[in-house]
């Protein structure tokens, strides 16, 4: 059957030339599409060591010395500090709630601030690693309401589990760690940075991901007590349980808006931490850059498969008289059709193999980048293995592509075979 197939590509050999040619075109942007589209949806599987689903940001905001309500006794330090904790009790209290918890600056997910920081290890001063600075209040537990994990059975991590007492202590992220301190256990070393004091490190939880499209990144946790200097600063997150469903911030919003005044701190608002993801991916271009290139490889991939199809469809169309002649000669009608569907895949991969070559040079010549990498990413992922991917984006494309002639061979040519021998060879 091989060498029938063969022998019928050679006797259409000038029709056949200009379809490889097509084929190889079409599969090479296929492969480019499958390429960037597999390291995407590779990237949004990493796994991330944290979850804000069910989680809520407050916002608590404090009147200003205009307003009816500010009162300037309650705007000394002390009364500030009182206030603030009456409030987050008050959080603690509400029926619903799981967790609360306090970070600076920026550092709670999806936020889109980042306050970088570089640290060296104190047992080799050639190991540095550039990550995000997450600074949070030990007395709440942050860690729990973002649902952070550690370790290979993804365990549940709460800041009761390290030793938050001490004011040096620093917890890592798992890359971040082993980039540090390869080979032996993070917990109990020290990290330097710009000549401050040496901070321990008390703990290591597993990564996270600043965007889900990117990988993982290095981080640094370091405690900041909550106090008056830095209460404008300081954000209150909550996590509420699964079983208060989607309206949690609905509710506390409608029930809490007059209760939750403490001193001149009030509620303004309360908005989920899913939504201040979303509204920070589309400021970071998220939406509008990587979502519309891939709108755009998604519908051309799909005008090249159609142009595929119409063509392996006209092309076995025009085939009935030889169809009607196999018929008349005693073939099946099953024979037919694999044996046309072996000659649009052998077609398909005699284009693939120049098809290949050309690849090659793309990627010899670093054209293919991989999406969300870092600087100093210490972990070897498989978009990494070049070669590998390689071999994995084109099983994709000729998959794909092979599907599609399947398709486009196959419905026409059932047709064509069902239709009455002496009828078939009437057509030219």
């Amino acid at each position: 059957m091989l060498k029938s197939i063969f022998t019928q590509i050679l006797n259409r050999k000038r029709s056949n030339a200009w379809l490889v040619v097509e084929l190889l075109l079409v599969y090479f942007l296929t492969w480019f599409i499958a390429d960037y589209l597999f390291v995407l949806v590779y990237n949004q599987n990493i796994p991330d060591g944290r979850n804000i689903r069910h989680t809520w940001q407050i916002v608590l905001d404090e009147y200003p010395d205009t307003h009816p309500r500010y009162s300037a006794d309650e705007n000394t330090a002390e009364a500030r500090e009182a206030n603030f904790a009456r409030v987050l009790q008050m959080l603690h209290d509400y029926p619903g709630v799981e967790a609360v918890g306090i970070s600076f600056n920026g550092s709670n997910p999806g936020s889109g601030n980042y306050h970088g920081r570089v640290f060296t290890s104190a047992d080799d001063s050639t190991k540095s690693a550039g990550g995000q600075q997450i600074m949070l209040d030990p007395g709440e537990d942050f860690f729990r309401v973002f649902a952070y994990t550690s370790g290979e059975g993804k365990q549940a991590v709460s800041m009761r589990d390290f030793d938050t007492a001490r004011p040096d202590g620093v917890i890592l992220g798992r890359m971040t760690a082993e980039l540090l301190f390869p080979g032996t256990s993070a917990v109990g070393k020290q990290l330097s940075g710009n000549g401050e004091t040496p901070l321990n490190v008390i703990g290591v939880v597993d990564d996270i991901k600043r965007f889900g499209y990117r990988r993982p990144q290095h981080a640094y946790y370091l405690f900041y007590r909550t106090d008056a200097g830095n209460l404008r600063t300081a954000a209150i997150s909550v996590r509420s349980r699964a079983a208060a469903g989607n309206a949690f911030g609905e509710t506390l919003k409608k029930d809490m808006t007059e209760r939750l005044q403490a001193g001149n701190f009030y509620m303004k608002s309360v908005i989920s931490y899913g939504k201040i993801a979303s509204n920070t991916k589309k400021m970071f271009g998220m939406s509008d850059d990587i979502r519309t290139k891939v709108a755009l490889m998604i519908f051309f991939l799909l005008n090249i498969l159609l142009c595929v199809t119409g063509t392996f469809w006209h092309r076995v169309s025009a085939r009935r008289e030889e169809i009607g002649i196999r018929r008349a000669l005693g073939s099946s009608a099953a024979g037919i059709r694999y044996l046309l569907l072996a000659e649009g895949l052998a077609l398909l991969t005699i284009a693939m193999l120049p098809a290949l070559f050309v690849e090659v040079q793309y990627i010899s010549a670093g054209l293919i980048d991989t999406m969300g990498t870092n600087s100093d990413d210490n972990i070897i992922r498989l978009p990494d293995r070049m070669w590998l991917r390689f071999l994995i984006a084109n099983a994709i494309t000729w998959t794909v592509m092979a599907a599609v002639i399947a398709v486009a061979v196959w419905l026409p040519a059932r047709r064509a075979v069902a239709l009455p021998t002496a009828e078939a060879l009437h057509y030219e």
